[in-house]
């Protein structure tokens, strides 16, 4: 049942006593409504950043390996070194990606525990409904974003100059300006997709808050 169906159900029904709203079609309808929207949050939002992540923690931990190794064995004396600084960047990429996956994942796994139920009634799933809209609200706070930004553009630099320098580039700038250029472009786009998510978002956590408040007016 879409959330456009749900609204219809309680149009016809907002105008008759207390009971007859307290439909039960309604209540699995939010119900399934918002199982569907932790599906979504968690598929779009969450896995990517995970897998994303914990593959720029891994790529940096292996060039880390196979620079020290590299210099420590003298394999192309004619290349770069490994130099303290080398080490201090891949281990600060490392320590940029668990920053992004460890927070994230305590976020969600407590925002869960409360959401992992259904509702034993109307009300209560309402309130769960707009408990659901506003963690993903905060998904998209300015400070969030900004900070997650800052981490990616951080593993990206890393990875791409440390991985120049392990194949024999001393100062890879050309393609760092060329990688920068698009994690901007990219951090641009996802802004832009991310206003018009948090505008959707908006616009079914108020009519949630609507029908509950209408709800409680009629107890009233």
């Amino acid at each position: 049942m879409e959330f456009e169906d749900l609204q219809a159900i309680w149009d016809t029904q907002n105008n008759q006593p207390v009971f007859s709203i307290n439909d039960s079609r309604l209540a699995v309808g939010l119900y399934q409504q918002r199982e569907k929207s932790r599906r979504r949050l968690f598929r779009k939002e969450f896995a990517p950043v995970y897998i994303a992540a914990l593959i720029i923690a891994a790529v940096c931990a292996f060039l880390f390996l196979a620079f020290f190794v590299k210099t420590i064995t003298r394999m192309r004396p004619t290349d770069p070194l490994m130099s303290v600084w080398d080490g201090a960047a891949l281990t600060a990429a490392v320590a940029a990606a668990l920053l992004i996956v460890v927070p994230m994942y305590s976020e969600r796994r407590k925002h869960e525990r409360t959401q992992n139920v259904f509702a034993p009634s109307l009300r209560k799933e309402l309130e769960q409904g707009i408990s659901q809209l506003d963690f993903e609200l905060s998904l998209y706070s300015t400070p969030r974003v900004v900070k997650m930004n800052i981490l990616v553009t951080i593993g990206a630099i890393v990875l791409v100059w440390e991985s120049a320098r392990l194949n024999g580039q001393p100062t890879p700038w050309m393609l760092l300006t060329f990688v920068l250029a698009v994690v901007a472009f990219t951090s641009w786009s996802g802004l832009h997709a991310m206003k018009k998510g948090e505008e959707r978002v908006m616009q079914r956590k108020r009519a949630l808050e609507t029908m509950l408040a209408t709800l409680d007016e009629d107890v009233r």
